[in-house]
């Protein structure tokens, strides 16, 4: 059978099981990605004509497919979010990302250093380890019907730092990038990176989710009120609204994630009660949990057909390094002055999640630059994932119990 079929026929089964996997989930050690990553694994070790899940090959596939599954999911994040935005409500998970998410990224850069990466593939690494994940931290986030005064604050702080920072790593990997272009000769092009890449792309970034957010919001909120005829309101919106803002946003060169969240946390702050921020949630979800289970498919066929051949000792202890103490550690410290118990504490610095957006910032550093050890970082990167689903899982189903 032609290899167009097989992939056919092993994607349509997976939607045609994801609603009874959703509800297998309540026994708590599985989940859909875990059984996903197995399902790969398994189709892949079979004697079928399936497509070689090469990384390298299919650079630009798997780029284009974490991107809208990135996009979709920080969409998702944002109209969760009951909070105004203020300094006082987002004052921890901006934290998580000035403090812990600098403090992993230096972390790690050395390390891979230390033990033989030449200095643009440790930083791209070390950039690539840094997002926590929107899509597979979904489990433990706030939910949609939840009022302000339900969000617990584990969820909560949670939820916003996996909207806002897998936008706020994009300069670390130009900063990658840009050092594999150049590298560190001169050292000329460092203050446009910071001016373009930092200030000009997140600054714009903000300023065009949140305009657009706001014309959404009127459009589909107050003018209906107004001119007494409300269009029909189709819960796919959200997609296509992800989708303008992204587009809207790179063509002005600035970070589309960032206006994505930005927009979908101004949108919610319209009407939160309405039945309509749920429709559009629920679809938005959907879309998500299906994209993902393709990519976590083809995730297990890339370890059933390759088992981490690059793999080194060295790396695999930065990743469970990574995951067991140097996230824990640096995530731990914005919520000091918090009044969160030790317990939450804990909880908030260890569920870094990895996921889709490391493979996104991954696949689209390699389509602008050649790095060394590619192939060493596809296993890298690949294996910090496996870890992470199974380990954040299995915490995840803990902390549920003990706190929330």
């Amino acid at each position: 059978m032609d290899t167009d079929i097989w992939f056919y026929l092993i994607v349509g089964l997976m939607g045609l099981l994801l609603p009874w996997l959703k509800k297998i989930e309540q026994f708590q050690l599985i989940n859909v990605p875990i059984v996903a990553i197995l399902v790969g694994l398994t189709c892949y070790l079979l004697p079928i004509n399936l497509p070689i899940p090469n990384p390298i090959k299919y650079n630009d596939e798997i780029l284009r497919l974490t991107e809208i599954t990135v996009i979709i999911s920080i969409m998702g994040a944002g109209l969760k979010l009951n909070h105004k935005f203020s300094l006082k409500n987002y004052r921890i998970p901006l934290l998580l990302v000035g403090i812990t998410m600098i403090g992993c990224i230096a972390s790690v850069a050395l390390l891979g250093w230390w033990i033989g990466l030449v200095p643009a593939s440790a930083l791209l690494l070390a950039a690539v380890f840094a997002p926590t994940d929107p899509v597979l931290a979904s489990d433990i986030q706030v939910e949609i019907e939840e009022t302000t005064e339900e969000e617990h604050p584990v969820q909560y702080y949670l939820t916003v730092e996996a909207g806002i920072n897998d936008g706020m790593a994009f300069p670390f990997t130009w900063l990658a990038i840009l050092l594999a272009l150049n590298g560190m000769t001169s050292m000329d092009w460092v203050s446009d990176w910071f001016i373009v890449d930092v200030l000009y792309r997140i600054i714009v970034g903000i300023i065009i989710g949140y305009v657009t957010g706001r014309v959404i919001a009127w459009l589909f909120f107050e003018l209906p009120d107004r001119v007494k005829i409300a269009p029909k309101r189709l819960g796919f919106l959200a997609v296509a609204i992800t989708f303008f803002i992204y587009g809207v946003t790179e063509a002005a060169h600035a970070y589309g994630f960032i206006a994505v969240f930005v927009s979908a946390v101004t949108i919610r702050q319209f009407e939160k009660q309405h039945q309509f921020h749920k429709e559009m949630h629920d679809v938005v979800a959907q879309v998500e949990l299906f994209l993902i289970t393709i990519i976590l498919v083809f995730l297990g066929g890339y370890i059933a057909t390759y088992w981490f051949k690059e793999l080194t000792l060295p790396l695999i202890l930065i990743c469970l390094g990574f995951i067991f103490v140097i996230r824990p550690v640096f995530g731990i410290l914005p919520t000091l002055k918090s009044k969160m118990s030790w317990k939450e504490r804990w909880a908030v610095s260890f569920l870094g999640i990895k996921g889709i957006g490391s493979f996104f910032y991954l696949a689209f550093a390699l389509s602008k630059a050649d790095f060394l050890h590619e192939e060493t970082l596809w296993s890298t990167v690949s294996f910090l994932v496996l870890v992470s689903i199974i380990v954040h899982r299995l915490a995840g189903v803990i902390i549920k119990k003990k706190l929330l």
